[in-house]
């Protein structure tokens, strides 16, 4: 079965299933004190109060979406995909990166919703 085809027709298992992995996944297991990054999804569009932070620090970032609408706030860089409803707020930690900027953005607006962390 094609994945593009099985995430469309199954999506709730498809997000289960993704639940799963994020949660394992070696590039979310963080230890100390982690530096919060506060997004809001707001009419399509993310707004943060942190764009550069230092190498090596753990990363929480605290995602609230003050829409009307679904929005996923996803990564390929930083490695996880998660569907935030209205007026739900997630946390997903991230482990130290190294320096170089890192790009997130939602899924389901991709020419809006965008947004990107520089490490130094």
């Amino acid at each position: 079965m094609n994945f593009f085809l099985f995430k469309k027709t199954c999506p709730a298992f498809f997000l289960a299933v993704m639940g799963l992995f994020l949660n394992f996944s070696p590039a979310r297991a963080a230890s100390g004190p982690s530096l919060r990054i506060e997004v809001a999804i707001r009419h399509h569009h993310f707004e943060t109060n942190v764009s550069m932070v230092p190498k090596g620090q753990p990363l929480l970032f605290r995602v609230t979406n003050f829409g009307k609408s679904m929005e996923e706030f996803e990564s390929y860089d930083m490695a996880f995909e998660v569907v935030v409803r209205p007026g739900q707020t997630v946390e997903i930690p991230v482990s130290g990166l190294g320096p170089g900027t890192y790009e997130y953005f939602g899924d389901f607006h991709p020419r809006t919703a965008r947004g990107t962390i520089t490490v130094k």
